[in-house]
C-alpha cells in the first residue's frame, strides 16, 4: 500500500497531528512558520479555533510612559490572535525580562476580557524591590467592582522580587472568584503571608503553592487554609522563614487537630515549623508527602523526629502514603532508613534527593543498613515499592520493577548499589 502525503488526512486528523507540535513555542512563532508551510496547513490552523486559545508572550522591550507605540501593538497583536478562538476559553502567558512600569493600556485589554482560563505572569529580573505593573494590574482590576475574570481558574506568578509590607495582596474574592489553582513564587516577602490573601476565594481552591522567603513561620496560615479550603487536593507550603530551625508552636486560635479530606499532596520544607505540621494535621486522603530544604547547605543542621512525626500523621490519618520524595533533608543514614520504614507498608514510589546528612555522602553506610535489616526484611518492609532512585549529587541510580537488577536490589541494596556504581565507572562516570 503506497504511503499516503500527510495532506490527503482529513483536515481533523491534520489539525490533531499539528497539537503535538508545541506550536506555542518561541512566542507562538512555531505555529506561524507551520501555517506558512502551504495553503492547506494555513487553513487547518486558521479553521480550527482552539489553536488561537493560548499565547505566550516574550517581552524583552521597556515599556515608556504612555503613549508608547510598542504598548498598542502588544495589545493588537493579542486582540488578533485571540479573536480567531471566538467564544473558547483564554491561556496567556506573559514574561517580562525588563522591568515595566503601570501601562493603563494594557491593563484595560486584560481586564476587559472574560474569557480568561489562565493567566501566568513572570517577571526575569531577580532582587528588585516589588513589581509595580503587577500591583497596578491587581489594583485595576479590583477597582473595577466587578469581577472581571470570572471563568479564571489557574493563576500563576513568578516574580523573584521582595516585597514590602503592603506591596502584594491578592484580593481575588473581588476580581477572580472561581479561581481554583495558584501558585505563586517570589524572592522575599517582608510582611506576614496572611495578608496576601486577605479577600481571597478558598472554597473552589484544589492546587495552592507558595514559595519565597518569609519573616515568621508560616505554620498558623498553612492550618487556617486547610480549613478554609475543603476541595484542596495539593498544597506546596515552600516559603521559608530567615531562621528554619527556630522552634514553632501552634497558637492558641487554632483548634488542633485540623482536618483536611480532600488533600493528596503535601509538599513542606523540612523545618519545625514543618514537622509541626505533620502532627497537627488530619489528611485522610493523603498519598503524596514532599520534604525538602530550601538550597543544600556543606553543614546542614540536623532536626530529629521525622520518623517519628509521619507515623503520627499516618496513624492519627488513617493514610497510605504512596510517593515520598525528599530533597536536602538533612537526616542521619537511621533516620533515613526510620522514614522508610515508616511509609514502607503502602510506598510505591521513593524518591531521594541528597536526603543523607553525611558530609561527604557515603550511601554505603545508608544501604548496608537497608540490607542488613532482616526482621523484617527491605523486602518485606516495602511490598508495593515500583520505583527508587537515589541521587547524590554526581551520581543518581534508579531502578523500577521490571528492570534488570531490581531483584537485587529488593533482597540486597547494598549489593546493587555497588554494582550500579562499578557499572559507571566503567562507563567513565
Amino acid at each position: 500500500m503506497p504511503a499516503l502525503h500527510i495532506n490527503r488526512f482529513p483536515p481533523e486528523i491534520l489539525a490533531h497531528i499539528l497539537r503535538h507540535c508545541d506550536c506555542q513555542a518561541f512566542n507562538c512563532n512555531r505555529m506561524l512558520q507551520l501555517a506558512c508551510v502551504c495553503r492547506h496547513w494555513h487553513d487547518v490552523f486558521f479553521g480550527h479555533p482552539d489553536f488561537w486559545t493560548t499565547m505566550e508572550c516574550i517581552i524583552s522591550t521597556k515599556f515608556q510612559n504612555e503613549p508608547d507605540p510598542v504598548v498598542p501593538k502588544l495589545v493588537s497583536h493579542l486582540q488578533r490572535w485571540f479573536e480567531r478562538a471566538g467564544n473558547l476559553p483564554l491561556n496567556l502567558t506573559l514574561s517580562f525580562n525588563i522591568a515595566a512600569g503601570k501601562i493603563a493600556l494594557l491593563y484595560d485589554y486584560l481586564i476587559g476580557i472574560t474569557q480568561w482560563r489562565s493567566l501566568t505572569f513572570t517577571i526575569g529580573i531577580s532582587g528588585a524591590s516589588n513589581w509595580r505593573w503587577l500591583e497596578g494590574l491587581i489594583s485595576t482590576a479590583q477597582g473595577r467592582g466587578q469581577a472581571c475574570w470570572p471563568h479564571l481558574e489557574t493563576l500563576e506568578i513568578d516574580a523573584p522580587v521582595r516585597y514590602t509590607t503592603g506591596r502584594f495582596a491578592l484580593p481575588l474574592e473581588d476580581i477572580a472568584p472561581n479561581i481554583q489553582h495558584l501558585r505563586v513564587s517570589i524572592e522575599e516577602l517582608q510582611f506576614p503571608l496572611s495578608s496576601v490573601f486577605q479577600r481571597f476565594p478558598w472554597t473552589h481552591i484544589t492546587y495552592f503553592e507558595f514559595s519565597g522567603t518569609t519573616g515568621d513561620a508560616s505554620l498558623p496560615f498553612y492550618l487556617h487554609l486547610l480549613s478554609w479550603a475543603p476541595n484542596l487536593v495539593s498544597l506546596k507550603a515552600l516559603d521559608w522563614p530567615s531562621d528554619l530551625t527556630a522552634p514553632v508552636t501552634v497558637p492558641p486560635s487554632i483548634t488542633a487537630p485540623v482536618f483536611n479530606h480532600a488533600l493528596r499532596h503535601v509538599s513542606l520544607h523540612h523545618s519545625p515549623s514543618g514537622s509541626q505540621f505533620l502532627t497537627t494535621v488530619r489528611l485522610p486522603s493523603l498519598r503524596v508527602l514532599e520534604l525538602c530544604r530550601p538550597s543544600p547547605t556543606p553543614l546542614p543542621i540536623e532536626i530529629p523526629g521525622l520518623s517519628d512525626g509521619i507515623s503520627t500523621l499516618l496513624s492519627t490519618s488513617r493514610c497510605e502514603i504512596e510517593a515520598l520524595h525528599l530533597k536536602w533533608t538533612p537526616l542521619s543514614e537511621q533516620d533515613l532508613v526510620d522514614v522508610l520504614t515508616v511509609v514502607g507498608p503502602s510506598v510505591e514510589y521513593i524518591d531521594l534527593d541528597e536526603a543523607a546528612s553525611s558530609y561527604p555522602n557515603v550511601p554505603d553506610s545508608f544501604f548496608a543498613l537497608l540490607q542488613e535489616n532482616r526482621d523484617p526484611s527491605w523486602r518485606e518492609t516495602t511490598p508495593r515499592l515500583k520505583h527508587f532512585s537515589y541521587n547524590e549529587g554526581y551520581r543518581c541510580s534508579v531502578i523500577e520493577i521490571g528492570d534488570d537488577g531490581y531483584e537485587t536490589f529488593r533482597d540486597a541494596p547494598l549489593d546493587w548499589w555497588r554494582s550500579t556504581a562499578a557499572g559507571r565507572r566503567d562507563d567513565g562516570l
